[in-house]
């Protein structure tokens, strides 16, 4: 299955970091519990710590069919090899593709209504993490909430395959799933920090699993996603504004 096939079938993500006494069992027991893509997200970490990390699981999880994401910037992401690619809102998805492999998929924050609408127009930018839903009590922010995720669902449908695939993030629990769930989202991406949150990520796929056979709008959508050719970097429009 290609990469493009795998993060449009990928229902829940989950974000860990590099610290960790044995990496491969809790990799291989979050993908056993629901996870879809592994995100190492780990910004006091170095590129060695984070480049183990990111290919032991991507050696767990080729079998699978799942993914493994990188945080961080072009650098980092070319240094581990990295399949997926997370950047912050000042990364520059073009330059990304011409920097990784060909076949590299790159995604980036939606923090805003206008965020939704150029992530949903750009060709260069494969996938969404739309939020923070919510955010630690006492943050000097305010989080967009659930009013953004309906901006998201609205402006990136879900049911259409040819559009981009978001994940609502921020905060999420088991428990508050549900009103994420009600506002449009079908893809939603957890932390964990130990095996304590096997059980939360359990939780969290399996309602998602429930939320997407219930949506008529997806009832087909994984054999058209595995019916559509995934993009690759040749078929790329990569006219918007680059720096090389």
């Amino acid at each position: 299955m290609g990469l493009d096939a795998k993060l449009r079938l990928a229902r829940t993500l989950v974000i860990i970091d590099t610290r960790h006494d044995d990496i491969a069992a809790y990799v291989s027991a979050l993908f056993a519990h629901g996870a879809d893509i592994i995100q190492v997200r780990d910004p006091g970490a170095s590129v060695d710590a984070i480049r183990k990390v990111v290919e032991t699981a991507q050696r767990i999880a080729l079998p699978l069919n799942k993914l493994v994401a990188v945080t961080g910037d072009i650098g980092v992401g070319k240094q581990v090899m990295a399949d997926v690619l997370v950047g912050g809102p000042d990364l520059d998805p073009g330059l990304a593709h011409a920097r990784l492999h060909e076949y590299a998929l790159v995604g980036a924050p939606a923090f805003t209504a206008d965020d939704c609408r150029r992530i949903a127009g750009s060709e260069t930018i494969e996938f969404a993490l739309v939020g923070p839903v919510h955010l630690p009590s006492g943050a000097a922010a305010t989080a967009p909430g659930v009013d953004l995720v309906r901006v998201a669902a609205t402006t990136m449908p879900v049911g259409d395959v040819l559009g981009t695939p978001w994940f609502a993030v921020g905060g999420i629990t088991p428990d508050r799933l549900a009103d994420v769930i009600a506002a449009g989202a079908r893809r939603a991406g957890v932390v964990v920090t130990g095996e304590d949150d096997l059980v939360d990520v359990e939780r969290v796929s399996s309602a998602l699993r429930q939320a997407w056979a219930d949506d008529p709008t997806l009832q087909d959508y994984a054999f058209r996603a595995l019916s559509t050719g995934s993009r690759v970097a040749g078929f790329r429009n990569l006219s918007e504004p680059t720096t090389w």
